[in-house]
C-alpha cells in the first residue's frame, strides 16, 4: 500500500486530494500544524503528523504532495501580507526539500503547488509550460516557490503544479462569488476581456493522482481546463446558471482603489492551457465551464 504525505491537507484543495488518496486505499498522512483540526476534518481515515514530525513522515512516504500556502485573495497586499504569502509557501517547501535530502528512504516524487500567476498579465497570448515567466508580485512569488521545490530534484522526481483558479463547491473563487450572484446577480470585474484560466476541483484531484502515478512526467505542468474563459463569459455563465442578471462592469480603477494591488487577481489576463497533460493523455471530467459550474 502506497503512503502519501500531504502538506496543506486541511485546505480547500488539500482536503479533496487527501480524500481521493484515502478512498483509493493509500495510507494518507496529513502534514499539519493542528492534529485536532485534521482529526475533526478527516476522522480516523487519514493519519496526521505535525511539522515537528516531518522527517519521520517523509521517510515513510512514497509520494509527497505540497499544497501549503496562505490564500492569495484573502486580503489587501500590504507589505506584511506579501511577506506572509511568501513565507507560507517558501518556508514549508524548504523544510520538505531538506527532509527529502536528509532522508535515507526517499519518496519517488514531490508534487508541489504553484500557479498560473507565474505567467503574469499576458493579454491574449496562449500560454503553455514552455512560456516565459511574467512580471509582478505573483509571478516572482511563483518562480521562487518553484525554485525552492526544485532543490529536491537531485533526490526524486519533482512536478510543479501551475494551478488555475479552482472551481468547486465550498471554497475558492466560487465560494466567494456564487452566493453574491445567487442573491443579487453578477457584476463583471474590469474589462471582462481578461482571460481566466480555471480548473474544476475534481480535475485538480484527478491530475494530482495521475501525476503521482505517471513516472515519466516531471517539471512544470499547467493544471488548467483546456478551454480558458474570459471573465465576462465566466460571470455570464454563472449568472445564467442561477437565472440572475449581469448588471454591468466594475472599472479596473475602481477595483484598484478598493483592493489595491490585489485587484490584479481579478484583472490580469492569463490564458494558460494544459499542454503537457493533454499531450500525455490525461482526460478531464469538466473540460467546459458550464459543466464545472454545475458540479
Amino acid at each position: 500500500m502506497a503512503t502519501i504525505v500531504i502538506a496543506g491537507a486541511t485546505g480547500f484543495v488539500g482536503r479533496a486530494v487527501a480524500e481521493r488518496f484515502r478512498s483509493r486505499g493509500a495510507r494518507t498522512i496529513a502534514l499539519v500544524r493542528s492534529i485536532e483540526r485534521a482529526r475533526t476534518l478527516f476522522g480516523g481515515g487519514v493519519e496526521s503528523a505535525t511539522w515537528n514530525e516531518i522527517d519521520r513522515a517523509i521517510a515513510e512516504a512514497d509520494a509527497v504532495v505540497n499544497l501549503v500556502g496562505e490564500n492569495i485573495a484573502a486580503g489587501r497586499w500590504t507589505k506584511r501580507r506579501k511577506a506572509l504569502l511568501r513565507s507560507s509557501r517558501i518556508e514549508p517547501t524548504q523544510r520538505i526539500a531538506q527532509a527529502i535530502a536528509s532522508s535515507r528512504a526517499r519518496p519517488r516524487v514531490l508534487v508541489n503547488a504553484s500557479a498560473v500567476g507565474y505567467y503574469g498579465n499576458r493579454s491574449d497570448e496562449l500560454l503553455t509550460e514552455d512560456s516565459a515567466k511574467g512580471d509582478g508580485f505573483l509571478s516572482d512569488l511563483c518562480a521562487e516557490w518553484e525554485a525552492t521545490a526544485q532543490e529536491a530534484e537531485r533526490y526524486c522526481r519533482v512536478v510543479r503544479l501551475r494551478l488555475g483558479v479552482v472551481i468547486g463547491r465550498g471554497g475558492g473563487m466560487l465560494g466567494k462569488v456564487e452566493p453574491i450572484v445567487k442573491a443579487f446577480g453578477a457584476i463583471v470585474p474590469g474589462s471582462g476581456q481578461q482571460w481566466l484560466s480555471w480548473i474544476a476541483l475534481r480535475d485538480v484531484v484527478g491530475a494530482v493522482e495521475w501525476l503521482v502515478e505517471h513516472e515519466t512526467i516531471a517539471g512544470a505542468v499547467n493544471v488548467t481546463a483546456p478551454q480558458p474563459a474570459t471573465m465576462a463569459d465566466f460571470m455570464r455563465t454563472l449568472a445564467r446558471l442561477h437565472r440572475r442578471p449581469v448588471w454591468g462592469r466594475v472599472p479596473e480603477p475602481v477595483l484598484r482603489l478598493a483592493l489595491g494591488e490585489m485587484a490584479s487577481t481579478l484583472t490580469d489576463s492569463t490564458r494558460a492551457i494544459p499542454a503537457r497533460l493533454l499531450d500525455a493523455g490525461f482526460r478531464f471530467l469538466h473540460a467546459e465551464l458550464p459543466s464545472a459550474l454545475r458540479t
